[in-house]
């Protein structure tokens, strides 16, 4: 893997990409079969729009996990050329013209026929790029002179008007690429004329990565979309075959976990332009990233990137151990450890100065469980508190405390039980805290499975009185965390 950043560089991309060493992921130049069809292990819907070049705007609705195109459309044709286009989301487009200007396209009807509304000016000039892309975490980028300059933009709604299209920011430069897509919040994804690959992190202003996935074989492509999930499109010149691809890890910079899904059709994706509206996919089995959990918790509640990335391999690994592996006992997890640490592995209860005070994942709290912790993992946590959050000892005590010290947390997670999760896990009482872990808990389920849970319980069957602790008494120990 080679890996060049700029951080406020002009430099051209060419210079990084020469040094480019590692194969990656292998391009789509190879010959459709549609028998092959493998199993993503996502679910949801890929809304696809399509420009052609006399500008005729497509849909097609692809079922990502079977790979099958469910709706072919052909709309109507819009009264400018286009030279750029994005998805927002499933019923929004935003578009640049050969004049320079970006209009906002809201689709009316996708179903039977596709039809739009009369097109919303944003700007009428300034919009001189050939490629949009949207991540669906709120950015809009832009990228298309000879500098491969990248822009990024902040969309305050889901179909925005022009003053809500700002906060314009100088990303870097050096973004000399064929196509772009968003794949996940501040991640692109875009093949050079070149024939590679590219992950790009556009972290901030002046704060860019760009990662070869792939070396060679991607000359071909002459469009990229993501729906989301890792999951992503690329449609081929020569065949106009559109291929199914999946990256488990958007995060690692790596094109070695990108594999073939398959393909859509046979052929026939002749258009200009393709793109899919963002989010709208979830691929379950894989990887937990920083940007998943903004997707599913926000990003006000989610510690600072670098600090929970950093613990993000060593957290799932002790998911993996503590069989935290279905949608319900991951979602419970997360939603617990949010709530308690902003997924820091190093968080420090604030403002409290007592010997045991909560630290890591889970908050650790009160003499009896650091003695518990350390005898189980054959360290001296009395003495030494501070282990609790390190970053090789706070995942591990995470998971001690959910299925050692209070074994039947899994089990309520299964239930969709989060007063029996909380009641394990014990927090000072407030209807308000028991509503956000609840919805905390409703949100990550439905990022993992594409719908929210059914049935699930909140609250004890009593609400506790002010100051009454008997809600979360559990037969394990006679007395709260």
């Amino acid at each position: 893997m080679s890996t060049t950043s700029f951080i406020g560089s002009a430099a051209a991309i060419a210079v990084g990409l020469s040094l480019a060493t590692t194969t990656g992921a292998a391009g789509p130049d190879d010959t459709p079969d549609d028998a092959l069809r493998a199993a993503s292990g996502c679910t949801g819907t890929a809304y696809v729009y399509g420009v052609r070049r006399d500008a005729t705007l497509t849909f097609a609705a692809i079922d990502a996990a079977t790979n099958v195109r469910t709706r072919k459309l052909t709309g109507p044709k819009l009264p400018w050329g286009v030279r750029a286009m994005t998805a927002l989301n499933m019923n929004t487009l935003l578009v640049t013209t050969s004049q320079g200007a970006l209009y906002r396209i809201d689709v009316t009807g996708n179903t039977k026929s596709l039809t739009i509304g009369a097109p919303v000016p944003m700007a009428y000039t300034g919009w001189n790029y050939d490629k949009l892309a949207a991540d669906g975490a709120g950015h809009l980028f832009a990228t298309g002179d000879t500098n491969g300059q990248l822009w990024r933009w902040d969309v305050s709604a889901k179909k925005p008007t022009g003053s809500q299209i700002n906060q314009k920011v100088r990303i870097g430069a050096g973004v000399i690429a064929k196509t772009l897509t968003g794949v996940g919040g501040g991640r692109l994804l875009a093949t050079t004329s070149g024939g590679k690959l590219l992950g790009i992190r556009a972290a901030g202003a002046g704060n860019l990565t760009i990662s070869t996935l792939g070396s060679s074989g991607w000359g071909g492509v002459s469009a990229l979309a993501s729906p989301g999930g890792g999951l992503f499109f690329a449609r081929t010149d020569s065949s106009g075959v559109l291929s199914t691809r999946r990256d488990a890890d958007i995060t690692n910079s790596s094109g070695t976990d990108i594999s073939l899904i398959g393909y859509v059709g046979d052929g026939g994706w002749t258009q200009k332009l393709l793109t899919t509206g963002p989010r709208n996919v979830v691929c379950p089995s894989g990887g937990i990233t920083y940007d998943g959990l903004v997707t599913m918790f926000g990003s006000g509640w989610v510690g600072p990137r670098d600090i929970v990335e950093r613990g993000l391999p060593g957290l799932q690994a002790e998911m993996t151990k503590g069989a935290i592996n279905t949608p319900a006992r991951k979602a419970a997890f997360l939603a617990t450890l949010v709530s308690e640490s902003a997924m820091r592995y190093d968080a420090d209860e604030s403002g409290n100065t007592q010997t045991y005070r909560g630290r890591g994942y889970i908050q650790l709290t009160n003499d009896f469980n650091y003695a518990s912790a350390g005898t189980y993992f054959g360290i001296n946590l009395l003495g030494q508190p501070d282990l609790a959050k390190s970053l090789h000892y706070s995942a591990p005590i995470a998971r001690w405390y959910w299925t050692v010290a209070r074994t039947t947390t899994n089990a309520y997670a299964d239930d969709h039980d989060m007063n029996g999760v909380n009641r394990n896990i014990g927090f000072a009482w407030s209807y308000e805290e028991a509503t956000r872990r609840c919805d905390r808990f409703k949100s990550a389920y439905k990022y993992f499975t594409g719908a929210y849970p059914t049935n699930t319980t909140c609250y004890p069957a009593r609400l506790p009185a002010r100051g009454d602790t008997d809600w979360y008494f559990h037969p394990e120990r006679g007395d709260s965390r």
